[in-house]
């Protein structure tokens, strides 16, 4: 991983200190809130919580959390769309971003790599013996296919020298499948966000064997991708953005209200009560990491058999 990469993922709040003070006048129009199905549809807690914190400051007259399907056609509408107050919610899994103006990157939750206790999987070191030596022997499971789990397991394994289009993973969209699979042996390893497995790891039912974020968490005892070998931080992030054909002026307007919610208590305290990280980039910045981000997503789906 470049440096300037690695420091861009530390952003967090002090991107905002320069531009903390009183909240950007409101948006004149209702705000919806886009989220494509690869990156949570309706039930994406970020946009809920976007939408709730807009809500409670007065940013906008209305806020609203809409969904799309996510492929090339649908982001291609969101484009076209000249709507002031539609902003399109971006994650790992969002790689198709052409005709769209990156304005921020809100939040993110880490992730941590875990194995049921009773598994011979005693630490991250024995799984990646297993996956360079056989990848397709270890079945790994996440929440959705081609999300942020999906991406990250083949990161790990590209990571690790092996074939990321050998990497055998299932999907368990439900609360409770991915722990159910883990603790009947029906997948060997799962990965999943930090708050989703910290209680499970406290309560001795999982193994921590490593986390994605920079620095290790106090929320879970393991050591970071990093530390074992794996030169790689990854979250699940979220990041906001606009289409490429408003007026430059309603697209700075946009970005004040981004920064209105990430500079915001209510924002903090949504960021805690989940686990979040505030990850707050915005500018060129925040433009040239999406950039190189996306395509790190996209040449690893690609790998793992799915379409771009």
């Amino acid at each position: 991983m470049r440096r300037r990469e690695f420091l861009l993922w530390g952003a967090g709040l002090a991107a905002l200190a320069a531009g903390c003070g009183a909240d950007p006048r409101p948006l004149g129009v209702p705000l919806s809130l886009v989220v494509p199905a690869v990156v949570g549809g309706h039930d994406d807690p970020f946009a809920r919580e976007l939408r709730r914190v807009v809500t409670e400051r007065g940013l906008a007259r209305a806020a609203a959390v809409t969904a799309c399907e996510g492929d090339k056609a649908s982001i291609k509408d969101f484009t076209r769309g000249a709507g002031r107050g539609r902003l399109l919610v971006a994650g790992p899994a969002l790689v198709n971003t052409a005709g769209t103006a990156p304005l921020a990157r809100m939040a993110g939750e880490w992730s941590v790599v875990v194995a049921p206790m009773g598994s011979r999987l005693r630490d991250f070191d024995g799984l990646a013996a297993a996956l360079r030596k056989s990848t397709g022997s270890i079945l790994m499971g996440g929440r959705a296919y081609g999300g942020a789990d999906h991406v990250l397991c083949g990161l790990v394994a590209k990571g690790l020298g092996a074939d990321a289009r050998l990497v055998d993973f299932a999907a368990f969209p439900g609360k409770d499948g991915l722990l159910g699979a883990l603790l009947d042996g029906r997948v060997a390893a799962g990965v999943g966000g930090v708050a989703q497995f910290a209680p499970q790891i406290r309560a001795g039912r999982v193994r921590a064997l490593a986390v994605s974020s920079p620095e290790r968490l106090p929320e879970v005892d393991a050591p970071t991708l990093m530390e074992s070998g794996v030169r790689l931080v990854h979250a699940d992030w979220r990041g906001l953005l606009a289409s490429d054909s408003l007026r430059e002026d309603d697209r700075a307007h946009l970005l004040d209200i981004c920064r209105g919610v990430g500079a915001s208590a209510e924002w903090s305290a949504a960021c805690r009560r989940h686990l979040w990280t505030q990850l707050y980039l915005d500018g060129p910045d925040f433009a040239d990491w999406l950039r190189v981000e996306s395509t790190r997503a996209r040449d690893v789906l690609t790998d793992l058999g799915l379409k771009q």
